[in-house]
């Protein structure tokens, strides 16, 4: 059994890659668990071939960690951002070039993030994605008071102008979206194996954060269009644990517009709710496009 990633053997700005991700093994195990039907996924789309989701590679930037050594049952996916360049089309592969950029002592966790450049095999640019992650172990530092006021503090209301998008996120979705995982191989995953979720403190099996990203950015697929594939940023923060049974709502307000040459650059103010309204993963999604 391979050892787990640790703090303290993190090398920063050490090159991994260059690794291959088995997009076309997983995508249709993949569209299943986020019940994504949008026909460019499944038919043809503005580039021939369907498509995958471009937040598929955020999922794909974990496993990527993986290949390094995989993070202790329990570590916590707090921040993703993916940057798009090109659509990642099913017939081809996204290879991967990765470096963990950052590692820090914050609010009782250490924390990592781990930067990925991806590619597909004739060489043109796909995505810039970058992952946060928390350790499980809590750590004695001077702001933890500070981290439990934040905690706290209740959420803004908040009034979606685009059509929500609801799941229901079930054990079966969990599995689909993390059985490739080393931990979910190795029967460690908080994720898939509900006995080792309940013994870390949660109610029931953990879903990942990127599995509310994976709506919100279907949400902006109805917005932008193939420019989301393109010329997108999403950045998002997982505020809060979703478990297993969780309804999950996406929505999306207008944010700002800024010139970027010729050309615009439009936001979204981005988040997801459970059945509670508690939010469980914010953030903002823009893209380029043309002037109205």
């Amino acid at each position: 059994m391979p050892s787990d990633l640790s703090y303290d053997a993190i090398e920063l700005n050490k090159l991994h890659g260059p690794w291959k991700y088995p997009a076309r093994d997983r995508i249709e195990r993949h569209l299943e668990a986020i019940e994504n039907n949008h026909p460019w996924h499944h038919e043809r789309s503005p580039w021939g071939p369907p498509v995958a989701t471009p937040a598929m590679l955020g999922n794909a930037t974990l496993r990527m960690i993986d290949t390094v050594a995989p993070v202790p049952p329990g570590t916590m996916h707090v921040k993703q951002t993916i940057e798009t360049a090109a659509a990642l089309r099913r017939d081809r592969q996204p290879i991967g070039y990765g470096r963990f950029t950052e590692k820090y002592e914050r609010r009782g966790r250490r924390w990592f993030t781990f930067e990925v450049r991806w590619r597909e095999e004739t060489g043109l640019l796909i995505a810039h994605t970058s992952t946060t992650m928390a350790f499980p172990d809590k750590i004695e530092t001077k702001d933890d008071a500070e981290s439990g006021s934040q905690a706290r503090q209740k959420q803004p209301d908040r009034k979606g102008e685009l059509t929500p998008i609801t799941r229901t996120i079930t054990q079966a979705h969990i599995d689909a979206y993390s059985e490739d995982s080393e931990n979910a191989k190795r029967g460690t995953s908080i994720h898939v194996n509900p006995a080792v979720a309940k013994a870390a403190g949660f109610p029931d099996s953990v879903a990942q954060g990127m599995m509310a990203g994976e709506y919100i950015s279907e949400l902006m697929t109805g917005a932008f269009g193939k420019e989301w594939f393109e010329y997108a940023t999403l950045k998002l923060a997982y505020v809060k644990p979703i478990i297993a049974g969780d309804t999950i709502t996406a929505n999306a307000s207008l944010g700002e517009a800024t010139e970027e040459g010729a050309v615009v650059r439009k936001s979204y103010n981005v988040w997801a709710t459970n059945q509670s309204g508690e939010t469980v993963a914010a953030g903002t999604a823009s893209s380029l496009v043309m002037p109205e």
